[in-house]
């Protein structure tokens, strides 16, 4: 822990004392030449890359653009990598090359990312061929040999938001700003001792989060990359590569939005279930011990936990394990307690695509990281609430920004409005408590918070929201239309169920179904605003119960019978419990990660290429789609 502290604080000092540009960032970064900067395996070996190499690499790539492509001169450069160690070189290559990256979020649609492409006049995307409108630039031919001539570095880069409103939103960061995130890292090594423990001296992020994210990008990867920390990046995304990842190369940390660790939750869960009452109450006093002793001996305690509860622990992510954060949406209390109790402290954080990351909860305290706050703001940021809306102001956040192509620019000492609604307790913590543009105000003109009523209500449904529409406190299910009409009169008694038991002054007085999706491809959470402007629009249609209709009619085949039985190993179930046209989420009662990686093995066992984009959400729906690519 010396030798961490030490590096630390001469990685700190160098770029404090720099210019707190991106070339200061690269040269910090990559101060050690053997460290381990990438890790991959391909199912039996392990690959690594180091700094030097990453380094060589960087220059090599630099040097080409400079030569093959020399009209691109402080111009935008797209990156069209998922993140991986190649994303990592065109990242450092395009600054390099004093030219500035655009983080190409390939969660959005395509006519959305080629007008952003537009607006940032981008001629050319480095990376693979995913039908964008510029020039491509393939990355294997970008070869020279970097011959010791000077390089100028740009210092600004660009990405998006996570565009639930399908809006062209663009934030630009300087080196400065990025700096000044990084360097918040000083006061994280000193209140929090568990972040910077290593496994047989090694640290390694597993890289989940998508580094074109303002999340996986500073959190994930400038955070750790300036102590020359490693990164293991993954083959595919599904659950069973995530965990044989993990304890394959030792990771110790993870970072993660909660629907990462919801899915962990539920499946720890219903492995116990599946093994009767008693197991279950045997579990569930060993998380009661287990916390206990984290209250009494915090930092032993955690071993203890992992310990206490090897069998779960073993077949999870091991013993390796030493740092988790979730961010990027709420996170259920019942979420936090578990994944504590299994020796994992999982913190909550803040942060936006505008300001960065700004808070996470840091206490060593189990006790404090289940109230579920997002700590205290960081030193490079104020926080303030006014009319109980949280406002940021500081060096480390964007200045810049523009929407639907009008530049918004941001005063050092002018606070940047976040909408989220804040609450701080007498520890100066905070707590998220919902979206201001999503108050409600009721028949006695108090303001109604639609997430509280949500959290509450805790619908099994794809996805549901209540809002405001027609001026009226709605709530709006998502079904499918496969949706059986048994299964629509049990939804029907749990949606009346669970809205009798709210007061009456906070209950949704209609409701409604659609067939059509509540959220956004590009997001990972149902935004209300995207909900209203696709009712408006006509994109998603509102049904009562009387204008639903039902469709039992099967063909079966045998690629419909190999598709069930993978979806009965993929969620643990007997193959005599599914249905061809039950619903993966909603009958089902599964999550995206999930059906990812039920995809990932039709796509094996196939050798197709099924994304999100091509399917829909039922065995007989995804055998058609496999026969058509058949």
């Amino acid at each position: 822990m010396i030798r961490v502290n030490k590096i630390a604080k001469e990685r700190y000092n160098l770029l404090n004392n720099s210019n707190k540009d991106f070339k200061a960032i690269f040269d910090v970064m990559f101060t050690d030449d053997e460290n381990i900067l990438a890790e991959k395996n391909d199912g039996f070996r392990i690959y690594k890359t180091t700094y030097k190499e990453a380094k060589e690499l960087i220059l090599n790539k630099a040097y080409s653009i400079n030569k093959l492509y020399p009209d691109l001169k402080n111009e935008y450069i797209g990156i069209s990598f998922d993140s991986s160690l190649e994303w990592i070189i065109s990242f450092w290559a395009i600054l390099a090359s004093n030219n500035k990256p655009y983080l190409i979020n390939h969660r959005h649609p395509k006519g959305l990312t080629n007008s952003i492409l537009n607006t940032l006049n981008v001629k050319y995307v480095l990376g693979k061929d995913m039908g964008y409108n510029p020039k491509l630039i393939n990355y294997d031919d970008l070869n020279l040999t970097y011959d010791n001539s000077n390089l100028t570095f740009e210092n600004e880069i660009a990405l998006s938001t996570s565009a639930t409103t399908l809006k062209e939103k663009i934030i630009f960061f300087n080196g400065y700003e990025l700096s000044t995130q990084i360097l918040n890292a000083k006061s994280i090594l000193k209140e929090n001792k568990i972040v910077k423990k290593h496994y047989h001296d090694q640290l390694k992020q597993l890289v989940f989060l998508p580094l074109y994210h303002i999340f996986g990008l500073v959190a994930v990867y400038l955070w750790f990359s300036l102590f020359g920390r490693t990164f293991v990046f993954l083959n595919d995304y599904s659950s069973d590569t995530i965990l044989k990842t993990i304890r394959k190369h030792n990771v110790t940390h993870i970072f993660a939005v909660p629907l990462f660790w919801s899915t962990i939750e539920k499946e720890i869960l219903k492995e116990v279930d599946n093994k009767g009452e008693k197991t279950k109450k045997k579990f569930e006093k060993g998380i009661n011990l287990s916390l206990k002793i984290q209250k009494l001996f915090p930092y032993l305690g955690i071993k203890l936990s992992k310990f206490l509860l090897r069998e779960v622990t073993n077949n999870l992510f091991g013993k390796t394990v030493k740092f988790c954060i979730s961010g990027g949406g709420y996170i259920k209390d019942s979420t936090l307690r578990l994944i504590n109790a299994l020796g994992y402290p999982l913190y909550n954080g803040y942060g936006m695509s505008e300001v960065g990351i700004t808070s996470v909860e840091l206490s060593k305290h189990v006790t404090d990281r289940l109230k579920n706050s997002i700590g205290h703001p960081f030193k490079s940021v104020t926080y303030k609430i006014d009319n109980n809306e949280l406002l940021i102001k500081g060096d480390s956040i964007s200045h810049k920004a523009l929407i639907n192509n009008k530049l918004i620019t941001l005063a050092n000492d002018e606070y940047y409005h976040t909408s989220d609604i804040m609450k701080k307790d007498d520890t100066n913590r905070y707590y998220i408590l919902g979206r201001l543009d999503d108050l409600y105000i009721g028949e006695n003109g108090e303001n109604i918070n639609p997430d509280m009523i949500e959290k509450e209500l805790n619908i099994n449904a794809i996805n549901h929201v209540v809002l405001n529409y027609n001026n009226t406190l709605s709530l709006i299910v998502q079904i499918s239309e496969y949706t059986k009409a048994f299964d629509l009169e049990k939804l029907i008694d749990e949606i009346n169920t669970n809205l009798s038991k709210l007061s009456t002054t906070i209950r949704p007085t209609k409701y409604y179904f659609t067939y059509d999706n509540l959220c956004a491809k590009t997001a990972i959470k149902v935004s209300r605003q995207y909900v209203l402007k696709n009712i408006n629009d006509g994109a998603i249609k509102l049904l009562k119960k009387e204008e639903l209709s039902f469709d039992d009619k099967i063909v079966e085949s045998k690629i419909l019978n190999r598709i069930i039985e993978l979806t009965a190993e993929e969620l643990n179930l007997e193959v005599s419990k599914i249905a061809p046209k039950d619903n993966f989420f909603y009958d089902l009662n599964s999550t995206s990660i999930e059906y990812f990686s039920l995809l990932s093995k039709i796509n094996k066992e196939y050798e197709i290429s099924l994304s999100f984009d091509d399917v829909k959400e039922t065995p007989y729906e995804l055998s058609k789609v496999v026969e058509a690519q058949l």
